[in-house]
C-alpha cells in the first residue's frame, strides 16, 4: 500500500469516528445516471428473455410504474431493501451493525472516484455547479457489468476495480446497506435499463442488472412518445420531483438510469428568525443581496492550503463547507485531484476545535454537465468508439454516444437538497483551541457526505452565486 492509500484509509477511518460523534439532520440530494446506446444496426429478431419466478412476466400488463396507457412493457421490477424496525432498540441495533457491514475499501474507491472526476469536471466550469460522483459511479457499473475487453478494463480502471462481477456484487451489498426511508432521512438508489424491442439483450447481464444492482428492466418501441414519456416519469418519481428530463430517444436503441435520491435534517436547524439579508460578493467583485443563515456553534475545523474548512452535522452524516481564503480564487481548489483532496481531507490530528461563527447563504440553483471529454481523458475512451465491446450486454454493436449529468441542489434552515441526473447516451469534545468564522459570503466548495457510504463525496459542488436559480 503506498502513502497515498494509505492516507486516504485513514482519511475515511476518522471521518466516520469524528462524524457518528456528532451524528447529523437534513439533507437531500437526488442523481440520475442514465446511460443510452447507439447501435451500427438493428437487429430485427424479436428478443427473447428469460425470467425468474419472482419477476412480472414479458408479456404482463401495464405496470403501476408506467404512465397510464403506456404501451412499454416491465420486465422485472427491483425490490428495494426497505428496512421496518419494531422499536427503537432493534433500529439502533441494526444500524450499528450496517456501519460495522460498510464495504471502506469500495467507499475508498469512490471517495478517489470523485476527486478523480470533479477536478478535472468543476474546474473549467464558471458559475454556480453540483455533480454527484456516486450517482456517475453506479450508472458506468452498470455499463461495466455489460462490457468486456479493452472496454471493461478500461471503465474498471477508472472505477480502481479488477473484476465486473465482484464490482456488482460489491455495488449491490453497498446499496443495501445505505438505503434509507425514514422522515427525517432518506438515501435511495434506483437503477434502470430501458431498451428497443430490436434490440437482443442476453439474458445474464439482464440478471446481473436485477439481481445484483436492483435495476427495473422495461422494453418497447424506443422512438417513441411512450418511451419518453415512461422514462421521464421514471426519473420524476424516483428523484422526488427535483429533476425533470427530456430524455432523448431518437437514434438511441438502449438507456440505463441510476438515481439517488437524499434526504437528511440538519442536526441543529439553523433558527429561522436569524435569518438575515447581506451582500454576496462575487468573483468579478461585485456584490448580490441574498439570504444568510447565521448561528454560532462549537466545532472542529481545518485550515488547509488557502482555505477553511468545516463540516454541519445532519442526520447521518455531514455538508463540508470549504471556504477560499480572501484573495483565492475557487477554482484554485480545484486544479487537481491531489490538491482537491488535501483540501477536502480531515482527520483527528490536524483539526481545531473551538467556535465557528456560521454565516450560510441559503441557495437553490440547477447545473449541467457534458461527461463525454472527461471520461475519456480520465482512460475510458474506448467506450465511446463504434469498436467498444458492450458484448456481455448484447451481440449488436453499441457504444456510449454522449454522457450528460444535469444537477440540482438547495440549500436552507431544515437542510440540504440535492438531485443530479446524468445521461450516458449509447446512440464535537475538548477544550477550545481556537475560533473560525464561515462567513460564506464569497465563492465556495461544498461536499455533501453519509456514513453508511463511508463518508465518500455523494455531490461535491461550487456555489459562485447564492441569488441565480430557482
Amino acid at each position: 500500500m503506498d502513502e497515498e492509500e494509505s492516507n486516504m484509509k485513514n482519511i475515511i477511518r476518522n471521518n466516520n469516528r469524528d462524524t457518528i460523534r456528532r451524528a447529523a439532520a437534513a439533507l437531500l440530494a437526488a442523481a440520475l445516471a442514465c446511460t443510452s446506446l447507439t447501435a451500427c444496426s438493428k437487429n430485427e429478431s424479436n428478443n427473447e428473455i428469460r425470467h425468474q419466478e419472482n419477476t412480472p412476466d414479458a408479456n404482463a400488463a401495464d405496470t403501476n410504474a408506467l404512465p397510464k396507457g403506456s404501451k412499454v412493457k416491465q420486465l422485472a421490477e427491483a425490490v428495494c431493501p426497505a428496512k421496518e424496525y419494531n422499536n427503537e432498540d432493534e433500529k439502533w441495533e441494526a444500524e450499528l451493525q450496517e456501519r460495522q457491514d460498510i464495504d471502506a475499501d469500495l467507499c475508498e474507491k469512490l471517495a478517489y472516484f470523485a476527486y478523480d472526476t470533479a477536478s478535472p469536471l468543476l474546474r473549467e466550469e464558471a458559475g454556480n455547479t453540483a455533480y454527484s460522483p456516486l450517482s456517475l459511479y453506479y450508472a458506468l457499473s452498470l455499463a461495466a457489468a455489460g462490457a468486456e475487453g479493452e472496454t471493461q478494463a478500461q471503465i474498471l480502471s477508472l472505477l480502481r476495480m479488477d473484476d465486473a462481477g465482484e464490482l456488482s456484487d460489491r455495488a449491490g451489498k453497498q446499496f443495501k446497506v445505505f438505503y434509507r426511508d425514514e422522515d427525517s432521512y432518506k438515501f435511495q438508489m434506483a437503477n434502470s435499463i430501458w431498451f428497443d424491442n430490436s434490440l437482443s439483450i442476453k439474458d445474464a447481464y439482464l440478471r446481473t442488472a436485477a439481481d445484483d444492482l436492483y435495476a427495473d428492466i422495461f422494453c418497447g418501441e424506443m422512438n417513441t412518445e411512450n418511451m419518453k414519456n415512461a422514462m421521464e416519469e421514471w426519473v420524476r418519481d424516483h428523484t422526488g420531483g427535483l429533476i425533470r428530463p427530456s430524455v432523448q430517444t431518437n437514434d438511441f436503441l438502449m438507456h440505463m438510469m441510476n438515481t439517488v435520491y437524499y434526504y437528511a435534517e440538519w442536526i441543529d436547524q439553523f433558527p429561522k428568525e436569524a435569518v438575515k439579508e447581506d451582500e454576496f460578493h462575487l468573483t468579478d467583485g461585485s456584490l448580490v443581496k441574498c439570504d444568510f443563515m447565521n448561528r454560532v456553534s462549537s466545532g472542529t475545523f481545518f485550515r488547509r492550503e488557502g482555505c477553511l474548512t468545516a463540516s454541519l452535522g445532519t442526520k447521518s452524516g455531514q455538508v463540508q463547507f470549504v471556504l477560499p481564503d480572501e484573495g483565492v480564487d475557487v477554482r484554485e481548489l480545484l486544479e487537481s485531484p491531489e490538491k482537491l483532496r488535501r483540501v477536502l481531507e480531515t482527520d483527528d490530528t490536524t483539526g481545531l476545535y473551538g467556535e465557528i461563527t456560521w454565516k450560510v447563504p441559503k441557495f437553490s440553483y440547477g447545473s449541467k454537465f457534458e461527461l463525454n471529454q472527461m471520461l475519456a481523458a480520465l482512460g475510458m475512451e474506448k467506450a465511446f468508439g463504434s469498436d467498444a465491446e458492450f458484448t456481455a450486454m448484447t451481440d449488436d454493436p453499441v457504444w456510449i454516444d454522449s454522457a450528460v449529468q444535469m444537477a440540482h441542489i438547495g440549500i436552507n434552515e431544515d437542510g440540504v437538497e440535492a438531485a443530479a441526473y446524468t445521461d450516458l447516451g449509447y446512440a464535537g469534545a475538548g477544550m477550545p483551541q481556537d475560533k473560525a468564522e464561515m462567513i460564506l459570503d464569497r465563492p465556495f466548495l461544498f461536499v455533501i457526505r453519509d456514513q453508511y457510504c463511508g463518508y465518500a463525496p455523494i455531490f461535491i459542488g461550487v456555489c459562485e452565486n447564492p441569488s441565480e436559480g430557482d
